[in-house]
């Protein structure tokens, strides 16, 4: 793997990182007739979290895994 695919894997793992911090105060912010938000949400934001901690990892894995272009 060579420099700008290796940045390019990183600045992806950071987007699913930064996501992942921005969604629980965004979903907060919805508004709703109750003005609580939807229980569903507190279900659905912890499966989001997980799915996005894959993600980041089965990039590093396959950044990690990748071998080095001379």
């Amino acid at each position: 793997m060579n420099k700008a695919q290796a940045k390019k894997i990183i600045l992806l793992n950071l987007a699913f990182w930064f996501v992942a911090m921005l969604l629980h105060p965004l979903i907060r912010m919805l508004p709703t007739g109750s003005g609580n938000p939807p229980k569903i949400f507190e279900l659905l934001i912890p499966v989001f979290f997980i799915m996005l901690a894959g993600g980041s990892t089965y990039l590093l894995k396959a950044a990690i895994g990748k071998p080095k272009d001379d």
